[in-house]
């Protein structure tokens, strides 16, 4: 295999390792497996949770978890991430680790709440977590300038992007967010990010 592979699910967390590699020109192929093949042992194999995205390297190697992923690409392509001991770069990954395990599980909460409860608790746990999230972008509201790290874009600015576009309710999340709100429409202006999404397949209706 000469090219990286991504193994992925249209609109989901695979968009973000396609923005870096566009932004960074790098080519590449995805797959977007349907959910028998995902179940597969050999999907097992590659991510022992069996989740999604998964990136095969030109050697082979298969890395999983997006915070891998992403630290591969920005490690080996572009100029997306802070020099490696610097206050920035530190900045860098504090807030990218904030969006991973904060602002990502509560919107798995908000869209795949049964795994948290039953029907009765399903609406106190949808609050709790889009109360959690308002602390966090009231956080990065305050923070932004224009980028997460001041002046210079990173790849935490293109996770925020990806995750912003699972929000159930995004003119309450830009309410009162003018930084916010600018950041993202910047970010989907972009040519990566504008031409990754527009290569999505589209998901089939339920009969």
């Amino acid at each position: 295999m000469e090219k990286y592979h991504i193994v992925g699910r249209a609109g989901a967390g695979s968009l973000i390792a396609e923005f870096l590699f566009r932004e960074a020109s790098i080519d590449y192929d995805i797959s977007f497996p349907d959910p028998a093949e995902v179940k597969s042992a050999t999907f097992y194999a590659a991510n022992p949770l069996g989740r999604i995205p998964v990136l095969i390297c030109p050697d082979g190697t298969k890395v999983f978890e997006t915070l891998a992923i992403i630290n591969h690409i920005t490690c080996h392509f572009g100029d997306l991430a802070p020099p490696a001991g610097t206050p920035l770069c530190d900045r860098y990954h504090q807030f990218l680790a904030l969006l991973a395990t904060s602002v990502y599980p509560a919107y798995h909460r908000q869209h795949h709440t049964r795994y948290y409860g039953d029907e009765a608790a399903a609406e106190a746990i949808r609050d709790r977590a889009r109360a959690e999230q308002r602390v966090i972008f009231d956080y990065l509201e305050s923070n932004l300038d224009p980028y997460i790290c001041g002046q210079t874009l990173t790849a935490a600015d293109f996770y925020l992007y990806m995750l912003s576009r699972w929000d159930l309710d995004k003119a309450a999340m830009r309410a009162g967010r003018p930084r916010l709100t600018a950041l993202l429409d910047e970010m989907r202006a972009r040519p990566s990010v504008a031409e990754a999404i527009a290569a999505q397949p589209r998901r089939p209706k339920p009969a």
